[in-house]
């Protein structure tokens, strides 16, 4: 009898707590964006002479290759785009990536502040920056603009460079 008692009380203690515990319990899946990068685009500036004016149009060089100063990756290479994204370096506020497009190298330097934002349990931390400035070489680039410079886990157009008309 105090067996049958007592596996009953057991029971009645399980059904009560293990909704709680479920509750309790996360799926352990991230569901929030970790992947953080500066957008990029590309412009090329054109003087029309029958206007006298100078003309903004979208830059697709027929290659553009990129990759970070001081790393051995590649991130795009041999690529016909005009739009990408950059991975700022997540312990120092400076990046650097060298430009290769259409046989014409420049460096990239951007100058960025990093702050750490945790997320949550499952997904951790991620690192956000807020760019400072950037500086082209101006071999073939003629300038480079921020557009918006928190460079949070949303995908978005950060910077804008500028080439030179060929």
């Amino acid at each position: 009898m105090w067996l049958n008692i007592f596996s009953m009380r057991n029971i009645l203690v399980l059904i009560v707590l293990l909704p709680i515990f479920w509750a309790c319990n996360n799926d352990g899946e991230c569901r929030q964006e970790r992947y953080v990068a500066m957008g990029v685009k590309l412009f090329q500036t054109k003087f029309d002479a029958e206007e006298e004016t100078y003309v903004i149009t979208d830059f697709v060089p027929d290659s553009i290759t990129v990759y970070g100063v001081d790393n051995d990756s590649i991130l795009y290479d041999k690529k016909q785009i005009n739009v990408f994204d950059l991975p700022l370096r997540k312990t120092n506020n400076e990046s650097q990536f060298v430009l290769y497009a259409n046989g014409f190298y420049d460096t990239l330097t951007i100058l960025h502040e990093n702050t750490d934002n945790y997320l949550s349990m499952e997904c951790g931390c991620v690192v956000f920056a807020n760019i400072k400035e950037v500086v082209p070489t101006n071999h073939r680039i003629d300038s480079a603009i921020i557009r918006i410079p928190e460079v949070i886990n949303v995908k978005a157009t950060h910077v804008e460079i500028y080439y030179k008309a060929d």
